[in-house]
């Protein structure tokens, strides 16, 4: 049973069978009914090779993850792709489209092309830790769509890579006024790594709000560290050396929050008593920690969710819109008390 063995019993034409496989709209209800009918009884199964050739298109995005060897592994070690892998595959889903995933590292791209070389895939989806610049670079060359859920994956940002943009500078200004307003002055920051554009957002959105509340900056209460949780312990170390631990600190992620309240148990000080913590992401961990963190919860599902949507819009020719900015909100838990 073949797409003309159809047309013949339903008495149409072969394009007009292909019109309703490909969901036309220029088929009447009532032929379109013949047909599924004919096909379902006779237990029809089309090609999908052949759909593919005809349609022109997979109704099929790539979701690559791209992993650097030295980083934490995004699929087995990350708590904060996992909500964004699950939305993009809702959110595919719900348009009528496959996600095929692919896990290769940054040194090697080669699987990510030869997806957009065999006609895989109608575009893709990139989420990494690390800058995927070239990567990118060579899938706009051969002239194919590419998304990018972060920002920081990212040197240059540009009209023709749909891209969530978090207002990171704003998000760290509320973290900074939240202690403001609880009547704290001795504010410190542990940063992100220094070569990413949210640590440096988040540095300056700290210094603004300061600056604002007529605090003076101490230089001294600046810890250079990375988005990891080590850097959260050899902040509240180095402080607590020198004598000057402040009473409230702003971490740039979650997992440096975690790194602090430890350090600050096994230290025999008390969160929020002694001081207190706000992290940034609100990824799940945060809220059964002891005591429970406060922090900027980063709208990954929305993020995410908005991004396929204006990737299917260029894939199937649709206007979009300009993607609004997005922006982190407080979360507010346990870890944070009046000065």
């Amino acid at each position: 049973m073949d797409i003309f063995d159809i047309a013949r019993l339903a008495g149409v034409s072969r394009k007009t069978v292909q019109r309703v496989l490909n969901d036309s709209d220029q088929v009447r209800p009532e032929t379109r009914e013949r047909i599924m009918k004919i096909m379902e009884e006779h237990q029809y199964q089309p090609n999908v090779s052949a759909r593919r050739l005809v349609k022109k298109k997979t109704h099929t995005i790539g979701l690559f993850i791209i992993q650097d060897p030295r980083k934490d592994r995004i699929y087995s070690d990350d708590l904060f792709y996992s909500a964004v892998i699950g939305a993009v595959i809702n959110a595919c889903s719900l348009r009528g489209y496959k996600v095929l995933v692919t896990i290769t590292e940054l040194d090697d791209p080669s699987p990510v092309m030869k997806l957009y070389r065999e006609k895989s895939i109608d575009a893709g989806i990139i989420i990494s830790w690390s800058n995927v610049q070239p990567i990118v670079d060579n899938i706009l060359s051969a002239g194919f769509l590419v998304g990018v859920f972060d920002q920081n994956n990212l040197t240059e940002r540009t009209p023709s890579i749909p891209m969530p943009i978090l207002e990171n500078e704003k998000g760290a200004m509320e973290a900074a006024n939240h202690f403001i307003q609880l009547g704290h002055e001795d504010i410190a920051i542990i940063t992100g790594d220094e070569d990413n554009h949210a640590a440096r957002e988040r540095l300056s959105g700290f210094r603004k709000a300061l600056k604002a509340a007529g605090i003076p900056i101490k230089p001294e209460y600046i810890f250079k560290g990375r988005f990891m949780e080590e850097s959260g312990r050899e902040a509240v170390h180095h402080w607590m050396d020198k004598g000057m631990l402040p009473s409230a600190i702003v971490c740039s992620n979650d997992h440096i929050a975690f790194g602090a309240l430890k350090a600050l148990k096994e230290a025999g000080r008390n969160v929020p008593q002694d001081v207190s913590l706000i992290g940034f992401d609100n990824i799940l961990l945060t809220e059964y920690t002891s005591p429970s963190l406060s922090t900027m919860n980063v709208p990954r599902v929305e993020m995410a969710v908005s991004l396929v949507e204006q990737l299917i819009h260029r894939v199937e020719g649709v206007p979009d819109e300009k993607m609004k900015p997005f922006q982190a909100t407080l979360v507010s838990r346990e870890s944070c008390r009046k000065k």
